[in-house]
C-alpha cells in the first residue's frame, strides 16, 4: 500500500519492539470442536466518545510513539494551504459523520493529549501532497465463487506492523459493528468485515496529479464510515458515488453480491465482476487509465509485484471455475514464497483475511504471519 512510501524511512528504527504492545489483549481459547480455535480481540463499544477514551487509554504509549514518529517534523504545519486542507477535511467529516469527530476527541481525552494530533493522524497528514516511490510489496484482494455457489473475499494487508494495534473490534451504539486494522491512534477502516456481513478488501493506488473533487475525503476515514453504515455492495456503490476517496476495492456481501472498483477522489470507476475479481495496486484497464489522465493523473507508478500478484489471483479464479473450497482460498493467500514476486503473502504482509458472509455472516478469519505467538493458520474472529 502507498502508506509504506513515506513512513518506512523513520518508522522502523524508532518504534522497534512495539509489536508486543500493539497486539496485547488478544487471547486464544480452545473450542469444543477439536483442532479449532476462536479469539477475542480488543473491543471498544458504547458512545463514540466512550469508544475513543477506552481505545486511547489502552494504546496510549503506542499512540504517543506513532504521533512522534509520523507527525514529528514531517508535516508542513505552518503552510496555509495545509492548514486549510486540514480544516476542510475536518468539516467534511463533521458534516457527514459527527460521531467520528467525537471518537477522535475521546482518543485525545484517553491519552491526555491534543485533539489536533489525533486529527492529523487520522488525516494521514504525514503524506500530505506526497507521492513517493512505490513499495516493493503491497496489498492484494480477491472475490471468488466457491464450490457451494457462495462468494468469498480474501487478501493481504501490507504495511509496517510496528504502526498497528492489530485487529480491533468497534461496536458503536449506532451503525454496524466491525473488525478492522487501524494504525494505532486512528479510527480508520480498511480491510474489514462488519456485522451485516459486508466483507471488504483494499489495495491502495498511487495516482500523482489526480484532481480532487471538493467533497473528496481521506480514504481511511471514508472506509470506516462506509463499513459502519453499509450492509450491501449496492450501498457501497452508492456511498462511493457520494463520497469520493482513492482506494482499490473488492467487496462481497451476505446476499452474494460482488463489487470491484477503482474508487478515486475524482469519481468512481467500477470494474465488472460476476463470479470473481482481483485487484492489487495498479489500474487494471486502458479505459480507466485514459479517464484518469483526463482527470489530471500524470503517471501510473507500479510496484514490481502488483501485476504478478493480480495475475496469480486471476489465474486461480479462472482455473477453479467456481469449484474451489474455503481451504484452497486460504492456502493460496497464506502460502509464502519469497522467490516468487507473485506471492500474496510476502515479506510485507502483516494481516491476511478471509470471509464468506453468505454462510458465516459474523465470522472474519485472520492470519497474522508476523505474530509468532499465534498459530500459523487463519483464526475465526466474531464480528
Amino acid at each position: 500500500m502507498k502508506r509504506r512510501n513515506f513512513i518506512l524511512k523513520g518508522a522502523m528504527g524508532m518504534i522497534g519492539g512495539l509489536t508486543s504492545v500493539t497486539l496485547a489483549g488478544m487471547t486464544i481459547k480452545d473450542m469444543a470442536d477439536p483442532g479449532q480455535t476462536t479469539t477475542t480481540i480488543p473491543s471498544f463499544h458504547g458512545s463514540p466518545r466512550a469508544i475513543g477514551v477506552a481505545y486511547g487509554k489502552q494504546f496510549a504509549e503506542a499512540i504517543e510513539r506513532n504521533t512522534r514518529t509520523l507527525l514529528g517534523g514531517r508535516i508542513p504545519a505552518n503552510d496555509p494551504a495545509f492548514r486549510s486542507w486540514v480544516r476542510s477535511q475536518e468539516k467534511l467529516v463533521g458534516d457527514h459523520w459527527p460521531w467520528y469527530i467525537e471518537e477522535m476527541e475521546g482518543v485525545a481525552e484517553g491519552i491526555a493529549g491534543k485533539y489536533e494530533d489525533v486529527l492529523l493522524l487520522n488525516l494521514r497528514a504525514w503524506q500530505y501532497d506526497i507521492y513517493g516511490a512505490p513499495p516493493s510489496h503491497a496489498c492484494s484482494s480477491l472475490a471468488i465463487k466457491l464450490a457451494n455457489g457462495q462468494m468469498a473475499c480474501a487478501g493481504a494487508l501490507d504495511d509496517p506492523i510496528e504502526l498497528y494495534c492489530g485487529p480491533v473490534h468497534f461496536a458503536g451504539n449506532s451503525g454496524y459493528r466491525l473488525i478492522t486494522f487501524p494504525i494505532t491512534g486512528t479510527s480508520w477502516g480498511n480491510r474489514s468485515m462488519n456485522s451485516a456481513g459486508l466483507a471488504v478488501g483494499i489495495s491502495s493506488q498511487i495516482l500523482p496529479g489526480l484532481k480532487h473533487l471538493k467533497n473528496a475525503l481521506v480514504q481511511d476515514i471514508a472506509m470506516r464510515a462506509m463499513l459502519q453504515t453499509c450492509a450491501t455492495v449496492s450501498e457501497v456503490r452508492n456511498f462511493c458515488l457520494k463520497h469520493p476517496f482513492t482506494m482499490n476495492l473488492v467487496c462481497v456481501d451476505a446476499k452474494g453480491g460482488i463489487f470491484c472498483a477503482h474508487q478515486t477522489s475524482a469519481g468512481l470507476r467500477e470494474i465488472k465482476a460476476h463470479e470473481g475479481c482481483a485487484i492489487t495496486n495498479h489500474v487494471v484497464d486502458e479505459d480507466s487509465e485514459k479517464w484518469l489522465r483526463e482527470n489530471g493523473v500524470t503517471e501510473f507508478p507500479k510496484s514490481p509485484t502488483t501485476i504478478p500478484r493480480r495475475n496469480k489471483l486471476l489465474n486461480f479464479i479462472g482455473s477453479k471455475g467456481g469449484k474451489c473450497t474455503a481451504s484452497e482460498v486460504k492456502e493460496l493467500i497464506a502460502h509464502r514464497d519469497d522467490s516468487d514476486p507473485a506471492s500474496i503473502n510476502n515479506k510485507g504482509s502483516i494481516f491476511l483475511t478471509y470471509a464468506a458472509p453468505q454462510s458465516e455472516k459474523s465470522t472474519f478469519w485472520i492470519l497474522q504471519p508476523k505474530l509468532a505467538t499465534c498459530p500459523d493458520k487463519f483464526l475465526p474472529f466474531e464480528v
